[in-house]
């Protein structure tokens, strides 16, 4: 089956079928926000037209917003066969550059002997996603004594600085979620210094969660998430996370918050290098 490249005009439709597929949600939000404008550079690729199984989103080349999300590749699917045009065709996928994938469970074993039969694969990461609607959702109120503030560059430069995804480019993608209306979240205490933020990403998964040592144990990061979440839900019915499954801390603060696991939604993020 030969893969088939989508239009502009067919997005509205692939969103339709992405939209109730809660394990699918980082490319829903992604296909969301390029057609809202929000975000650019990216283009889609599916295994069969208008019914398909498996999608690739991947670089454009057309505009590639910053350094960082211009190496992303989306691998979603359930269905290995179908999965298998998409990867073995060089329209496709890129082997021969460096690039993140970001790849479902199912699909990832074949992914990565296909990934390790043409380059290397440097680390990788997994973890399951966590969702909660706008009715589930469990506000908590800002401590006292903190105060909500713009993400200044004081908290740009600490993800740059700090991020454990840190990566070349990262202060220029930081940068164009605040330029581009990406909702974020920032604490700071009387004295205004900076306290705790947190930022929608590009593909509309809540994240960047942190709080600074000094900070910690006033359940400031649970406030920040769940104001994040509520801003994020102003604009969508449902909104993710990523919690990995070795973090009872973070577990057991989105399960408070109203989160739930979504079955079969692992994904396997890793940075793949060309030989």
């Amino acid at each position: 089956m030969t893969p088939y490249k989508l239009s502009r005009e067919d997005w509205k439709d692939a969103a339709m079928i992405l939209r109730d597929r809660h394990r699918s949600i980082m490319v829903y939000g992604l296909l969301k926000k390029l057609m809202e404008g929000k975000w650019e550079g990216f283009e889609i690729w599916v295994d069969n037209w208008p019914e398909f199984q498996s999608l690739v989103m991947k670089p454009s080349g057309e505009k590639q917003m910053d350094p960082y999300t211009g190496k992303f590749y989306f691998v979603d699917s359930q269905d290995v066969a179908s999965m298998t045009s998409l990867l073995d065709d060089p329209q496709v996928i890129t082997w021969n550059d460096d690039i993140n994938l970001c790849v479902s469970d199912t699909v990832w074993p074949l992914v990565e002997q296909r990934a390790r039969a043409r380059g290397n694969i440097r680390w990788v990461a997994d973890a399951p996603i966590y969702t909660v609607s706008r009715d589930t959702l469990v506000d908590i109120k800002l401590p006292d004594g903190f105060q909500e503030a713009p993400l200044g560059s004081d908290a740009i430069s600490h993800v740059n600085e700090n991020w454990t995804f840190k990566v070349p480019g990262i202060d220029q993608y930081t940068h164009l979620l605040v330029e581009r209306g990406y909702p974020t979240v920032c604490f700071r205490d009387p004295t205004g210094a900076l306290a705790a933020y947190a930022a929608t990403q590009f593909h509309n998964l809540l994240g960047m969660l942190t709080v600074l040592p000094q900070f910690r144990g006033k359940k400031l990061g649970t406030a920040a998430m769940s104001l994040l979440a509520r801003k994020t839900l102003v604009e969508d019915d449902v909104v993710g996370v990523l919690v990995e499954d070795n973090n009872a801390v973070s577990i057991h603060m989105h399960t408070k918050l109203g989160f739930k696991p979504v079955p079969c939604s692992k994904v396997h993020w890793s940075l793949y290098t060309s030989p």
